[in-house]
């Protein structure tokens, strides 16, 4: 399933008009939005987005890596679940799906929490179902 291509909030444009994204680089665009937004803020998505934006500012305690891997684990176990809805629901509507395998995140191998100072970077590691591996990072500061 192609997505419109965002850098910075605003869409991509390149000489064929908007650029769209599809694989590993939409699943990746996908996460960084869905970890960038802060939670509970779209009206039509309650449960949408993250709240790695309330620690910026925050005093950094032992706890803070624990509590962003969960976060972010919560975030990728929404996109998976939504992912089965929507292949769920095409086969029960005999519907060919719109989502390829490279976009159908299989495993999560890893979600690495590090801090410094007064940040905080995640790095996950994800596979697709075709079996390509792909990387995630997210700094909270």
């Amino acid at each position: 399933m192609k997505s419109l291509a965002l850098s910075g909030g605003d869409l991509v444009v390149d000489a064929g008009g908007l650029q769209m994204l599809e694989g590993p680089a939409k699943i990746r665009q996908d996460l960084a939005l869905a970890l960038g937004e802060e939670y509970n803020t779209d009206p039509y998505h309650p449960g949408w987005g993250s709240v790695l934006l309330k620690y910026i500012g925050e005093p950094i305690t032992e706890d803070t890596p624990m509590l962003v891997q969960a976060e972010v684990s919560r975030i990728i176990q929404q996109y998976m679940a939504n992912q089965r809805s929507m292949l769920e629901a095409a086969s029960l509507n005999n519907q060919a799906h719109t989502i390829n395998t490279s976009e159908i995140i299989r495993t999560v191998n890893s979600i690495d929490v590090s801090v410094s100072y007064d940040s905080v970077r995640v790095l996950v590691d994800l596979t697709t179902m075709a079996g390509q591996t792909m990387q995630i990072s997210r700094t909270v500061s």
